[in-house]
């Protein structure tokens, strides 16, 4: 027999269905948002309600706020969203986000993430929203469900089985749907934008010098992670890149012998 205090792993228990998590900076609009989820269904003993209070003095940003929501919440799904959002009952109810899932299950069973509004990666067509505004504007594009590459951060549902975190090294509050999807799409999952509809105060259309400067990080980060390297590991090296050209070429023999000879040059010049 094994040790007594040997313990076997099970299969997760989520206490709620789902967890709510919200930055906030305004008490009342976040009243007012919590308001409508409890009227559209998602009430306290299937949901729990989980904030950063940003009102007094910025104890978070978003990356690490939501790291943070990623690694509480005790929801099968967590949704991360805007304080400035408004639930509509008969659109974005729990019973109509509940279906959205089971559909996305069928139609994806390796999905993630799930918005109201995102962009696919590619140059046309790239844009899937469907959000509605207080003047009484709905914002359609695109056929839904639809998969993207990014999702607006205005509501995120993640699924807490696919263990996501944002990156540690880019912080701020822009940008972090991009980040998780890509987060994501390494480990193998999907994002896609989902027919929920929602009002969202905010037209989400403000770039400031905070936004560039996320923007260049962002690149900054992205570009380093994504560049042709060579891969080692304790019984294998071998060349990756997003060209089948150069993934042939530098796999070969001749230029790997090519490329380690100058790297010894390179470390002798330099007195490794």
């Amino acid at each position: 027999m094994l040790p007594g205090f040997i313990k076997q792993v099970e299969k997760p228990f989520y206490q709620y269905r789902y967890s709510v998590c919200t930055l906030i900076t305004r008490k009342q609009e976040y009243m007012e948002m919590l308001d409508t989820f409890i009227k559209s269904g998602f009430s306290e003993d299937i949901c729990e309600y989980l904030i950063i209070d940003n009102t007094e003095t910025n104890q978070m940003d978003a990356y690490q706020g939501i790291n943070s929501f990623l690694q509480r919440a005790k929801g099968e799904y967590i949704i991360i969203c805007h304080q400035d959002i408004l639930l509509i009952e008969n659109e974005s109810n729990i019973q109509n986000l509940d279906k959205r899932i089971a559909e996305m299950d069928v139609l994806a069973p390796n999905w993630a993430i799930l918005g109201n509004a995102g962009a696919a990666a590619r140059l046309y067509d790239r844009l899937a929203i469907k959000i509605a505004y207080p003047n009484g504007f709905i914002d359609l594009k695109g056929n839904l469900p639809q998969q993207v590459c990014s999702i607006d951060e205005n509501f995120m549902l993640v699924k807490s089985s696919a263990n996501l975190s944002l990156s540690s090294n880019i912080g701020g509050y822009h940008l972090y749907g991009l980040d998780i999807c890509t987060v994501a799409a390494v480990l193998g999952y999907k994002a896609y934008v989902i027919d929920f509809l929602l009002i969202h105060k905010s037209m989400g259309n403000i770039v400031d010098g905070t936004f560039d400067k996320a923007l260049i990080t962002t690149k900054k980060k992205y570009v380093a992670f994504m560049k042709g390297r060579y891969v080692n590991t304790t019984i294998a090296k071998f060349y990756v890149s997003g060209s089948k050209i150069r993934n042939i070429l530098f796999n070969t023999r001749v230029f790997r012998r090519i490329i380690k000879t100058a790297e010894e040059i390179k470390t002798r010049l330099q007195g490794g």
